[in-house]
């Protein structure tokens, strides 16, 4: 699911370089914490928070695959 969310942020940002993502699991949750330069953050919330609603929609679906629940979260660097 890293690769799918790099997959998804990759176009949003100057430099994928510079995103770090961290993991916070629990039984069968999973919190991705997307740490993103403060220059690129806008983009990834997008306009009235719809990219990053989007974003989470598209992870939580590819959870449900894997019976699982996963979301994300955003941190400015």
């Amino acid at each position: 699911m890293e690769k799918l969310l790099l997959l998804l942020v990759e176009p949003l940002v100057k430099d994928i370089k510079k995103i770090k993502i961290e993991k916070e699991r629990e039984e069968n949750r999973i919190k991705y914490i997307l740490q993103i330069p403060k220059g690129d953050i806008a983009k990834v919330i997008g306009k009235s928070g719809k990219m990053i609603k989007a974003i989470n929609s598209l992870l939580k679906l590819r959870a449900i695959k894997e019976n699982m629940y996963a979301s994300c979260e955003l941190q400015e660097v």
